[in-house]
This record gives C-alpha cells, sequence and structure tokens, in this order.
C-alpha cells in the first residue's frame, strides 16, 4: 500500500501535487469547486503568470483587466463561466459562493448583465484560445477531471496538439520557466 491510499483530504493533495508535478509539458491546475487554485504545476503558473486574479478563474475571467486580450475569445470563456456558477448556485450552498457572486457583480458591468441575461453557452468550449504574454498565441485543449478523494476539485489539464505551434509555444514556456528558477 502506497502513501496516498491511507492519506486523507491533506494527503491527496500532496499526491496530487506529486503527480501533477510530474505531467511535463502540460500546464495543470487543482481548482475547488469556485475554481480557487489550489495548486499548479510550474507550467500551469507560468500559464496564468502575470495575470492579477490567477488564483480563482471566475475572478480571472470577469475582474482581471487582461482577461479580455489572454481569452482571445473572451465572449464565450464568459457565458460558459457564468453558465458554471448558475450550476453550482443551483446545487447546494458552497461557502464562499455568496461572496464571490457579490465581489464578481459589485466589481464587472459584464458579470451583471451576463448573470441576469443568463446568456448560456453553447457548448463547454474545451478549446482555449489564449495569448500568452511571453509566447504568443495558443490554442489548447482542456481535460477536466473530477477528483474522487476531494469532491468537487477539479484537475484543469491544457493540453496542445501534438507537432503544433501551440505545443512549441508551451515548450517555450516551460524553458522560460526553468531559467527563472
Amino acid at each position: 500500500m502506497n502513501s496516498c491510499d491511507t492519506l486523507g483530504v491533506a494527503g491527496a493533495d500532496a499526491c496530487l501535487r506529486r503527480l501533477m508535478d510530474d505531467w511535463h509539458g502540460v500546464p495543470v491546475l487543482l481548482c475547488d469547486p469556485l475554481m480557487n487554485v489550489n495548486s499548479a504545476n510550474d507550467l500551469g503558473v507560468a500559464l496564468l503568470g502575470g495575470l492579477r486574479y490567477s488564483d480563482n478563474l471566475f475572478k480571472l475571467v470577469f475582474l482581471d483587466p487582461a482577461a479580455a486580450d489572454f481569452f482571445t475569445e473572451w465572449p464565450h470563456i464568459a457565458a460558459a463561466a457564468t453558465d458554471l456558477l448558475h450550476s453550482i448556485a443551483a446545487q447546494e450552498q458552497h461557502p464562499g459562493l455568496d461572496a464571490l457572486l457579490g465581489e464578481l457583480s459589485e466589481r464587472s458591468e459584464d458579470f451583471r448583465r451576463i448573470w441576469a441575461g443568463h446568456d448560456v453557452s453553447s457548448d463547454a468550449r474545451r478549446v482555449k484560445r489564449l495569448r500568452h504574454p511571453l509566447v504568443g498565441e495558443l490554442t489548447l485543449v482542456c481535460d477536466v477531471l473530477d477528483v474522487v478523494r476531494l469532491p468537487g476539485h477539479h484537475v484543469l489539464v491544457f493540453q496542445a496538439e501534438p507537432g503544433s505551434s501551440s505545443e512549441q509555444a508551451l515548450d517555450l514556456l516551460g524553458r522560460l520557466t526553468a531559467a527563472v528558477r
């Protein structure tokens, strides 16, 4: 039996962290139900590096001044984020949800408009098109993996098409990140 088999939630974090750190060439984030980024591998940190709200993906979308440039398809990302928030609000109460909704409502006219209009995204937008300040345009497929040990937590994995310019850009971002360490 390995140490991950006997550990509780805190141990699962350590085991997940080790697994995430072993994934090279792909940005990986561990997020709680309200999309607070609890952990990230080095490339995940680098992908969101320089963004003001890299600690919460909802705040990043609606409150970060750089979001509209970072997410090249920001309207789709904002609609999908709002859909997810509507879904979370319809479920059981999550600690911090009211505060998050209040902050987004108070500080973002775009959020208020989309939330009130209940604009529904037509798809989950698995493909993320980003404009990173260091490496330029990226097209990444985002897979969201549920973490059974941490109910409501998700591992987000961003992959580039093999041999693509996005894969080359992620490789460059990884080298730039390693050079800084």
